[in-house]
């Protein structure tokens, strides 16, 4: 069983046309700006009504980045939205349809701008195959610096994630009970203060 590829620019695992397609073009072009205005006819939205009104855009300085941007942003909402109906559903066609979508998306789990709509396919899939929960893990060792991906996993996910990564569900939980042990002690050596009880209960923290 192929492990996905998520390391990289992402778009290109799934046959879109990203940063290295486009530096590798205006590295071996001889007029940038065209290589760039043939990349955004290319790869822009494919809307024939659309484009007259790019440049009335332009006229009232909106940037193109910002146009696309919440374009993507609104369909992406949306997608969400489709995703959480179907996970509110039950049987044998809702898991593979999530299936199909998270074999589709997830090579651009770190695409930040897209991360949401892998994330809701995870959240909503009861059982996540091993090969997905793989890469979360080996991506977050490999980018020990960079907790980003991990930090967006729902905890619904995390939870299978520590299944069989203990170390992660340690570091997970050691913040809170540090915090815990150290509200203790203020309460317990507090002796000024004795509207205090050191055996209150404290709320307890779902994980």
């Amino acid at each position: 069983m192929t492990t996905p590829k998520i390391i990289g620019a992402g778009l290109e695992d799934v046959g879109v046309p990203g940063r290295n397609f486009l530096r590798n073009a205006l590295t071996s072009c001889t007029d940038p700006l065209k290589a760039i205005e043939e990349f955004q006819l290319e790869n822009g939205i494919l809307l024939p009504s659309l484009r007259p009104m790019l440049p009335l855009l332009d006229l009232h300085g909106v940037r193109r980045l910002d146009f696309h941007t919440s374009v993507l942003e609104e369909l992406r909402d949306r997608l969400v939205q489709h995703i959480n109906e179907i996970g509110q559903k039950e049987g044998k066609e809702r898991d593979r349809k999530l299936k199909e979508l998270l074999a589709k998306s997830f090579p651009v789990v770190r695409v930040k701008a897209l991360r949401p709509v892998v994330m809701c396919i995870l959240r909503n899939t009861p059982h996540i195959d091993d090969k997905y929960l793989k890469v979360l893990v080996s991506t977050l060792l490999l980018f020990v610096r960079d907790r980003e991906l991990y930090n967006d996993t729902d905890t619904e996910v995390k939870r299978q994630i520590w299944k069989d990564n203990q170390s992660l569900f340690g570091d997970e939980v050691s913040p809170l009970l540090s915090q815990y042990i150290k509200e203790k002690e203020t309460v317990l050596f507090d002796h000024l203060n004795l509207t205090n009880l050191f055996f209150t209960p404290s709320p307890k923290v779902i994980i």
